[in-house]
Protein backbone atom coordinates (compact mmCIF):
# COMPACT_ATOMS: atom_id res chain seq x y z
CA UNK A 1 0.00 0.00 0.00
CA UNK A 2 1.11 3.33 -0.64
CA UNK A 3 0.44 6.82 1.53
CA UNK A 4 -2.51 8.61 -0.15
CA UNK A 5 -4.63 5.80 -1.34
CA UNK A 6 -8.45 4.92 0.08
CA UNK A 7 -7.75 1.48 1.02
CA UNK A 8 -10.93 -0.53 2.03
CA UNK A 9 -9.65 -3.38 5.03
CA UNK A 10 -11.20 -5.06 7.59
CA UNK A 11 -9.99 -5.59 11.29
CA UNK A 12 -10.23 -6.98 14.85
CA UNK A 13 -8.29 -5.78 17.93
CA UNK A 14 -8.48 -7.79 20.70
CA UNK A 15 -6.72 -6.84 24.73
CA UNK A 16 -4.18 -9.26 26.11
CA UNK A 17 -7.21 -11.22 27.51
CA UNK A 18 -8.48 -12.37 24.92
CA UNK A 19 -11.65 -9.58 24.62
CA UNK A 20 -12.84 -7.82 21.55
CA UNK A 21 -12.68 -4.02 21.88
CA UNK A 22 -12.88 -3.02 17.79
CA UNK A 23 -14.08 -4.84 14.80
CA UNK A 24 -15.40 -4.26 11.47
CA UNK A 25 -17.12 -7.88 11.67
CA UNK A 26 -20.86 -7.35 13.08
CA UNK A 27 -20.06 -11.39 14.37
CA UNK A 28 -17.90 -9.90 17.08
CA UNK A 29 -19.73 -6.07 17.92
CA UNK A 30 -23.17 -5.76 17.43
CA UNK A 31 -22.73 -2.35 16.37
CA UNK A 32 -19.75 -3.33 13.73
CA UNK A 33 -20.73 -2.12 10.41
CA UNK A 34 -18.30 -4.32 7.82
CA UNK A 35 -15.42 -3.32 5.61
CA UNK A 36 -13.97 0.03 6.42
CA UNK A 37 -12.50 3.11 4.11
CA UNK A 38 -9.57 4.55 5.37
CA UNK A 39 -6.81 7.06 4.05
CA UNK A 40 -3.10 6.03 4.30
CA UNK A 41 -1.28 8.42 6.24
CA UNK A 42 -3.93 10.61 7.11
CA UNK A 43 -4.11 9.47 11.10
CA UNK A 44 -6.68 6.63 10.31
CA UNK A 45 -4.82 4.09 11.74
CA UNK A 46 -2.80 3.59 14.71
CA UNK A 47 0.93 3.61 14.13
CA UNK A 48 1.58 -0.49 14.44
CA UNK A 49 -1.31 -0.99 11.84
CA UNK A 50 0.13 1.48 9.44
CA UNK A 51 3.24 0.61 9.56
CA UNK A 52 2.25 -3.52 8.58
CA UNK A 53 0.11 -2.31 5.80
CA UNK A 54 2.45 -0.36 4.09
CA UNK A 55 4.37 -3.48 3.44
CA UNK A 56 1.26 -5.25 2.39
CA UNK A 57 -0.75 -5.47 -1.03
CA UNK A 58 -4.66 -6.49 -1.86
CA UNK A 59 -5.95 -9.61 -0.33
CA UNK A 60 -3.11 -9.65 2.31
CA UNK A 61 -3.85 -10.97 5.67
CA UNK A 62 -1.99 -10.20 8.81
CA UNK A 63 -1.84 -10.62 12.57
CA UNK A 64 0.03 -7.96 14.62
CA UNK A 65 1.33 -7.93 18.12
CA UNK A 66 1.14 -4.14 18.67
CA UNK A 67 3.40 -2.79 21.64
CA UNK A 68 1.58 0.45 23.40
CA UNK A 69 4.32 2.89 21.72
CA UNK A 70 2.43 1.82 18.20
CA UNK A 71 -0.73 1.95 19.61
CA UNK A 72 -2.45 4.35 21.60
CA UNK A 73 0.83 5.39 23.62
CA UNK A 74 1.60 5.68 27.25
CA UNK A 75 0.13 7.04 30.32
CA UNK A 76 0.59 10.61 30.44
CA UNK A 77 0.22 12.61 33.80
CA UNK A 78 -0.50 16.13 32.51
CA UNK A 79 -3.65 14.20 31.43
CA UNK A 80 -5.37 13.60 34.32
CA UNK A 81 -7.19 16.71 35.49
CA UNK A 82 -8.42 17.85 39.04
CA UNK A 83 -11.81 19.62 38.22
CA UNK A 84 -13.96 20.80 41.35
CA UNK A 85 -17.87 19.70 41.86
CA UNK A 86 -19.60 22.89 41.26
CA UNK A 87 -17.97 22.54 37.31
CA UNK A 88 -19.82 19.68 36.88
CA UNK A 89 -23.14 20.98 38.53
CA UNK A 90 -23.51 24.16 36.21
CA UNK A 91 -24.14 21.28 33.67
CA UNK A 92 -26.54 19.32 35.19
CA UNK A 93 -23.88 16.69 35.40
CA UNK A 94 -23.37 14.16 38.39
CA UNK A 95 -20.18 12.53 38.45
CA UNK A 96 -19.37 9.21 39.71
CA UNK A 97 -16.29 7.01 38.46
CA UNK A 98 -16.22 5.55 35.08
CA UNK A 99 -18.26 8.03 33.89
CA UNK A 100 -17.51 9.06 30.41
CA UNK A 101 -18.13 12.14 29.25
CA UNK A 102 -16.68 15.61 27.05
CA UNK A 103 -15.08 18.48 28.93
CA UNK A 104 -13.64 21.67 26.78
CA UNK A 105 -14.36 18.98 23.72
CA UNK A 106 -12.06 16.59 25.14
CA UNK A 107 -13.31 13.11 26.34
CA UNK A 108 -12.41 11.58 29.49
CA UNK A 109 -13.33 9.02 32.22
CA UNK A 110 -13.95 10.14 36.06
CA UNK A 111 -11.45 8.33 38.18
CA UNK A 112 -12.17 9.60 41.22
CA UNK A 113 -15.20 11.79 43.55
CA UNK A 114 -13.89 12.91 47.23
CA UNK A 115 -14.48 16.00 48.88
CA UNK A 116 -15.94 18.29 46.00
CA UNK A 117 -13.37 17.12 43.93
CA UNK A 118 -13.78 15.61 40.86
CA UNK A 119 -10.53 13.57 38.83
CA UNK A 120 -10.50 12.78 35.42
CA UNK A 121 -8.19 10.84 32.96
CA UNK A 122 -8.41 12.25 30.08
CA UNK A 123 -6.04 9.65 28.70
CA UNK A 124 -7.52 6.80 25.56
CA UNK A 125 -8.61 4.63 27.37
CA UNK A 126 -6.25 1.76 25.60
CA UNK A 127 -3.25 3.86 26.49
CA UNK A 128 -0.43 1.75 27.78
CA UNK A 129 -2.38 -1.78 26.75
CA UNK A 130 -0.62 -3.78 24.53
CA UNK A 131 -2.59 -5.08 21.65
CA UNK A 132 -3.51 -7.77 19.11
CA UNK A 133 -5.19 -7.27 15.34
CA UNK A 134 -6.22 -9.11 12.85
CA UNK A 135 -6.01 -7.08 9.76
CA UNK A 136 -6.43 -7.88 5.71
CA UNK A 137 -7.11 -5.74 2.48
CA UNK A 138 -9.70 -6.03 0.66
CA UNK A 139 -9.10 -3.50 -2.04
CA UNK A 140 -7.84 -0.02 -3.17
CA UNK A 141 -10.98 2.37 -3.49
CA UNK A 142 -10.22 4.60 -6.81
CA UNK A 143 -14.02 5.55 -7.54
CA UNK A 144 -14.78 9.34 -5.92
CA UNK A 145 -18.35 8.65 -4.88
CA UNK A 146 -16.96 5.50 -3.25
CA UNK A 147 -13.97 7.35 -1.58
CA UNK A 148 -16.52 10.30 -0.24
CA UNK A 149 -18.73 7.85 1.14
CA UNK A 150 -15.96 6.18 2.73
CA UNK A 151 -14.49 8.79 4.37
CA UNK A 152 -18.22 10.31 5.32
CA UNK A 153 -18.80 6.52 7.12
CA UNK A 154 -15.26 6.78 8.58
CA UNK A 155 -15.56 9.89 10.56
CA UNK A 156 -19.30 9.76 11.19
CA UNK A 157 -20.61 6.24 11.09
CA UNK A 158 -23.30 6.78 8.71
CA UNK A 159 -23.36 8.61 4.51
CA UNK A 160 -24.16 12.14 4.77
CA UNK A 161 -25.95 14.07 1.57
CA UNK A 162 -23.72 15.54 -0.73
CA UNK A 163 -23.49 16.78 -4.10
CA UNK A 164 -20.43 17.67 -6.89
CA UNK A 165 -19.80 20.48 -8.94
CA UNK A 166 -16.43 20.19 -10.94
CA UNK A 167 -13.77 20.50 -8.21
CA UNK A 168 -16.54 21.85 -5.63
CA UNK A 169 -17.87 19.20 -3.26
CA UNK A 170 -20.92 20.42 -0.70
CA UNK A 171 -21.81 18.36 2.23
CA UNK A 172 -24.99 18.83 4.76
CA UNK A 173 -25.05 18.33 8.11
CA UNK A 174 -20.89 17.98 8.88
CA UNK A 175 -20.31 19.45 13.03
CA UNK A 176 -18.67 22.32 13.54
CA UNK A 177 -16.22 20.36 15.45
CA UNK A 178 -15.35 17.97 12.19
CA UNK A 179 -15.64 20.62 9.68
CA UNK A 180 -11.76 21.37 9.50
CA UNK A 181 -10.09 18.13 9.36
CA UNK A 182 -12.46 16.51 6.85
CA UNK A 183 -11.88 19.60 4.56
CA UNK A 184 -7.95 19.27 4.77
CA UNK A 185 -8.42 15.23 3.76
CA UNK A 186 -10.89 16.08 1.34
CA UNK A 187 -8.43 19.19 -0.53
CA UNK A 188 -5.40 16.48 0.00
CA UNK A 189 -6.57 13.12 -0.99
CA UNK A 190 -9.47 14.24 -3.49
CA UNK A 191 -10.17 16.01 -6.65
CA UNK A 192 -11.64 18.65 -4.84
CA UNK A 193 -10.43 22.12 -4.63
CA UNK A 194 -13.24 23.88 -2.56
CA UNK A 195 -15.28 22.01 0.19
CA UNK A 196 -18.53 23.55 1.55
CA UNK A 197 -20.64 22.66 4.66
CA UNK A 198 -24.23 23.54 4.89
CA UNK A 199 -26.96 22.70 7.38
CA UNK A 200 -24.53 22.71 10.63
CA UNK A 201 -25.18 20.99 13.67
CA UNK A 202 -23.63 21.15 17.07
CA UNK A 203 -22.04 17.58 16.82
CA UNK A 204 -24.94 15.85 17.25
CA UNK A 205 -22.90 13.15 14.91
CA UNK A 206 -20.07 11.25 17.48
CA UNK A 207 -16.78 10.82 15.12
CA UNK A 208 -15.47 7.84 14.75
CA UNK A 209 -11.46 7.61 17.62
CA UNK A 210 -11.35 3.83 16.66
CA UNK A 211 -8.25 4.04 15.87
CA UNK A 212 -7.60 7.75 15.93
CA UNK A 213 -9.28 8.07 19.13
CA UNK A 214 -11.73 4.20 19.29
CA UNK A 215 -7.60 6.26 17.60
CA UNK A 216 -10.33 6.39 16.26
CA UNK A 217 -12.64 5.49 16.41
CA UNK A 218 -10.46 7.93 17.31
CA UNK A 219 -13.55 2.90 13.19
Amino acid sequence: MKLGQFVEMEYVGRLETGEVFDSTDPKDLENAKGPLTIIMGAGHLIKGIEKAMLEMKVGDKCELDIPPEDGFGKRDAKLIKLFQLREFKKQNIVPYPGLKLTLDNKMGTVISVSSGRIIVDFNNPLTGRRLAYKIKINRIVSDLDEQIKGLLMFHFGKELKYSKEGEKIVIEGVPDFAQERLRTELLTYTVFKTVEFIGKTDGDIDEKNDQESNKSKEK
